[in-house]
């Protein structure tokens, strides 16, 4: 018995072997597929450059929705639609303006994504400077009549700069109302830059409460906070001048767009992947999330190239909305849960297109466990790749998948240095991103896809 069970025993691990070779051979096949004739950097090219940036629920975003359904159609889908995405539509306006009154000094600012204008001809109050919006209150009467200034510096000793952008996002989003409590006319934020010598406003939303009073929220860059915080230095009374016009402008309807490839065994079961289309309405949306949504489209022609069929089917989708509502993400679980859909793995891209990481994964530990024991090392051994641990599933799928807490989610890792230096700027154009860096992403995408496609069976 006992030898019978050794027999059995050895026959196992010769099969894994083989099986763990042909995984590893057909990862080089869509590593040289991607490198050789990928296709996420051209098409990134048109996306940027033909159609520039686009905030949700403009022209230009609406012109990408077309666009990217026509690549799509071009491609081995066997089905290929438009989702309606209902949304209210905000407006940056024309070009912000922020100087010092005393001495007319230049700061650049950028309104924060949800921001109310200010008065016609701008508004000029004194400044109230914090790092931390939890020392607001202590400054009671104090805030009132003034512009609340939050000048918390990025966290440079932090590895992982994801870390360091969310510790402080949540002044950004919670600040203006917080200050408009206390009486402030405005509500300025230092950017969520990894750069200190960054002259260059970042955005990103923000959010009003009902009952409260909106105030104007703006970003000021690292540069400009500094230069503001010098001169309250030398005067606390130091006033600034500035004006923005962004303001909502109703609802309108604009679309998710998704493909599908129908699996061969379980096409009931389906395998989401993607990222948003949508991009903030400054640089071009490069790495956020042009990046993402090529990547991802690329990821499946390169296994179409290579005669793949998959077992399940597999679901691309092009969020609308993340940077400013995650209207998009919403739309699509809200109909995923309606139509009881069996969606069994989600992939997302959504961190910018520089050299692939890894993946964080949001599901048991006893299932990262495995794929650190079984994906891991087809990865790290000759494609650099090694970040495999329990994590966020990223924004539109953590949305969506409040429906489906069952779903194993991956959120692709890229290396995180540069990213928060070019992050809702206007530096995010096509020029930033290397194309080797982005193809190596796509055949790191494309290979989990495979992996997922063929073994989820197997996750314990």
């Amino acid at each position: 018995m006992k030898a019978i069970c050794r027999v059995l025993l050895l026959g196992v691990c010769i099969l894994g072997k083989v099986v763990a070779q042909q995984d590893s051979l057909m990862m080089e096949r869509i590593y040289t597929a991607s490198f050789e004739n990928g296709k996420a950097y051209e098409n990134l090219r048109y996306l940027t450059k033909n159609i520039g940036h686009r905030i949700a629920g403009s022209a230009k975003a609406e012109k990408a929705v077309l666009w990217s359904k026509a690549l799509m159609e071009g491609l081995a889908f066997d089905r290929v639609y438009l989702q309606e995405v209902e949304m209210p539509f905000w407006d940056r306006g024309e070009k912000e303006e922020a100087y010092i009154v005393s001495t007319k000094e230049p700061l650049n600012i950028l309104s924060l994504g949800g921001s109310v204008a200010t008065p016609p001809g701008g508004l000029e109050a004194e400044i109230i400077e914090v790092e931390l919006l939890s020392e607001l209150r202590a400054q009671g009467n104090k805030v009132r009549g003034k512009i609340v200034f939050v000048n918390k510096p990025w966290d440079e000793s932090m590895v992982e700069t994801g870390i360091a952008y969310g510790l402080n996002s949540s002044q950004r989003s919670r600040g203006p109302v917080e200050a408009a409590k206390l009486g402030a006319v405005a509500y300025l934020f230092r950017s969520l830059s990894s750069s200190p010598d960054d002259d260059y406003p970042h955005t990103g939303g923000t959010r009003y409460v009902n009952d409260i009073d909106s105030i104007p929220a703006l970003a000021i860059s690292p540069v400009g906070a500094n230069k503001l915080s010098e001169a309250l230095k030398k005067d606390s009374a130091t006033r600034i001048h500035i004006v923005n016009h962004s303001a909502w402008k109703g609802n309108v309807t604009t679309h998710n767009v998704i493909a599908e490839w129908r699996g061969t065994d379980k096409p009931d079961e389906i395998i989401t992947i993607g990222g948003h289309i949508d991009s903030w309405d400054v640089g071009e949306g490069a790495h956020d999330n042009g990046t993402g949504t090529m990547g991802t489209l690329d990821a499946i022609r390169t296994l179409m190239k290579l005669d793949y069929r998959p077992r399940h089917t597999i679901r691309l989708v092009f969020y609308m909305n993340e940077e400013n509502g995650v209207h998009g993400a919403l739309q699509y679980g809200e109909t995923a849960k309606a139509n009881a859909e069996r969606i069994i793995a989600a992939i997302e891209s959504d961190a910018g297109g520089f050299a692939p990481r890894g993946f964080d994964i949001k599901s048991s530990a006893e299932r990262v466990n495995w794929i650190q024991q079984h994906w891991k090392p087809l990865f790290e051994q000759k494609f650099w790749v090694s970040r495999f641990l329990q994590g966020s599933p990223g924004v539109d799928s953590g949305v969506w998948g409040r429906h489906f807490p069952n779903t194993i989610m991956f959120n692709f890792r890229p290396d995180p240095h540069r990213y928060f230096d070019i992050h809702h700027t206007a530096k995010d154009v096509f020029e930033a991103v290397d194309r080797r860096e982005l193809q190596s992403g796509v055949a790191a995408i494309a290979s989990l896809l495979y992996l997922v496609d063929q073994q989820i069976d197997q996750l314990p």
